[in-house]
């Protein structure tokens, strides 16, 4: 899942491989909602967890930087560790008084929500990542896959890079505009 630490994330993403002659860098798809379904049926205090759970994200690159709260609802999905930012939880001395207070309660109650939340943020990244629930693919150059940005996690193996090229190249398509596109065709075809 790409983009969450904007207001509006694409809803939408598409990969066109250009070039793939390395050994390796297949490409990794998993459903997290059929992943959150999981968790509802076999762990539902996890999926209460992560449904009220606020989680920040953060983008900070040359000069961009972008923070953003996410107040859960599972609706969509927001999984992209690698731009998760710092929990902020009060461990002491206190209310904590950061830009993003999770709690304003003692801080036990802020350490078990924590831990709690990442029992279950464990158990969903297990559902995520079981064998059967991934779909590999190696992407054949002019191959184009396209997925929704807020549903799909992606991620590729390793390759090697002494041999051979890997280019993707990556486009986010709008919710909203592909929803009223698909609509003028529809209205069009008829």
């Amino acid at each position: 899942m790409d983009l969450l630490y904007v207001d509006n994330p694409p809803g939408f993403q598409i990969l066109h491989c250009l070039e793939a002659s390395t050994q390796g860098g297949e490409s990794l798809f998993s459903d997290a909602l059929r992943a959150v379904d999981k968790v509802a049926k076999l762990r539902p205090e996890y999926y209460a967890t992560l449904e009220n759970f606020p989680v920040t994200y953060k983008y900070h690159n040359n000069r961009q930087t972008d923070d953003l709260l996410k107040k859960p609802s599972i609706k969509a999905v927001n999984w992209s560790p690698p731009f998760q930012a710092p929990f902020l939880v009060n461990t002491g001395g206190g209310t904590f008084k950061g830009p993003y207070p999770y709690y304003s309660q003692e801080q036990s109650d802020d350490v078990a929500a924590f831990r709690t939340y990442i029992e279950a943020i464990r158990f969903f990244k297990m559902q995520l990542e079981m064998d059967h629930a991934i779909l590999e693919k190696k992407l054949e150059p002019g191959t184009a896959v396209i997925f929704n940005n807020r549903r799909i996690v992606h991620a590729r193996r390793a390759f090697e890079n002494q041999a051979g090229e890997r280019w993707l190249r990556g486009a986010y398509i709008d919710t909203d505009v592909f929803r009223s596109r698909l609509r003028v065709l529809e209205a069009e075809s008829h």
